[in-house]
């Protein structure tokens, strides 16, 4: 009965104060009674038009059945901006993609949005173009790991990625966004020396990293890839589930910074490359990634190291087999840190920061 009255309430474009009343009177009373399929019918009829009361749209939207209040929340015009805040607080994300989707967003909504949804939710506030993201929410987007993670290339493109989430989500970037990444990674470098300029680094140290890029060299020309992710890993501090990614062929930029921060020469990156990745890699490609290794500055490459320790690299994403990788990694870590030499504490940890 209540499908019938409403495909006759929303046949007509105008109805009285008297009618608008009886009609969300006797729809509240009857849609609980109301089958599914007949209701969120009823939901969706009710949602775009004009006439709906505003006390049934908040009813239809609040209702326990997601696809019964979806239509209402994606559609209605005259919804409170409590009520969206509330559902953009709350969940799911089912309905929280009703909101991202509504024809107008306030400020305030998008925030809720942008602190408590998903990464699915926030990918369409992202390629909305009448959504500018404030410095705010960008802010709370880039302190959130989960979307960072999931969401890093859709960010950097739209600005929304601060330069610790650049040069942190190197590996993820697609490759026109890396030199973004590399850029930060300068900047900051320069401005660290500015403030404590660096001191160098006595003999051991010296002689420790010397040690371990001609074990790196020894281990890419034997094809064993295995150690020399270990190695790499007790070298940079990395986990092994990074430098086993490290070890893929499209990852080979980030290999090339890795090694720089060792203070591997260009004849050692050479080697490694087309023992590691030559059946894969062009010529060309190799001689991009030496060109790679002699711009960018020793510090730049220790900064964007750091960056990659930083974040909890066990939440890897994007390729399926970088899961797999991962969890290879940690099956060794505990063997590899039994096995290997103390390598100066990986890069003195980080330079002290640095």
């Amino acid at each position: 009965m209540l499908l019938a009255a409403t495909e006759l309430f929303v046949a007509r474009s105008h109805h009285d104060i008297e009618e608008q009343e009886i009609f969300s009177e006797l729809a509240r009373n009857l849609i609980s009674a109301t089958s599914s399929e007949d209701r969120r019918r009823i939901a969706s009829l009710l949602a775009p038009h004009t006439e709906t009361p505003d006390d049934l749209l908040q009813h239809l939207a609040r209702h326990n059945d997601h696809l019964t209040a979806y239509p209402a929340l994606r559609y209605s015009a005259r919804l409170s901006v409590d009520l969206l805040h509330e559902t953009a607080v709350s969940g799911p994300d089912t309905l929280r993609q009703a909101i991202a989707n509504r024809a107008s967003l306030p400020e305030s909504i998008v925030t809720s949005l942008c602190e408590n949804a998903g990464s699915s939710v926030v990918r369409i506030l992202l390629d909305r173009s009448d959504v500018l993201l404030t410095q705010r929410q960008k802010s709370v987007l880039n302190s959130r790991q989960d979307i960072v993670a999931d969401l890093s290339a859709e960010m950097a493109h739209h600005d929304a990625l601060n330069p610790d989430g650049l040069m942190g989500q190197f590996l993820q970037l697609p490759a026109k966004l890396k030199s973004k990444a590399i850029a930060a990674a300068e900047m900051t470098s320069l401005v660290s020396q500015a403030q404590a300029p660096r001191r160098s680094r006595d003999i051991r140290t010296i002689a420790a990293r010397l040690q371990l890029c001609d074990a790196l060299v020894t281990e890419a020309l034997s094809q064993n890839r295995s150690r020399f992710a270990d190695l790499l890993s007790q070298g940079l501090g990395l986990p092994l589930a990074t430098c086993d990614l490290l070890l893929q062929t499209d990852q080979a930029d980030g290999l090339a910074v890795a090694l720089k921060a060792l203070g591997a020469n260009k004849s050692q990156l050479a080697t490694v490359l087309i023992r590691m990745y030559g059946e894969a890699t062009s010529l060309e490609t190799i001689r991009l990634l030496l060109r790679l290794h002699q711009t960018i500055s020793s510090g730049a490459s220790e900064v964007l190291v750091g960056q990659w320790t930083l974040g909890d690299r066990s939440e890897i994403t994007g390729d399926p087999r970088h899961a797999a990788l991962y969890e290879a990694g940690k099956k060794r870590q505990t063997v590899g840190q039994k096995e290997l030499p103390n390598l100066e504490n990986g890069l003195e940890q980080k330079s002290s920061g640095n």
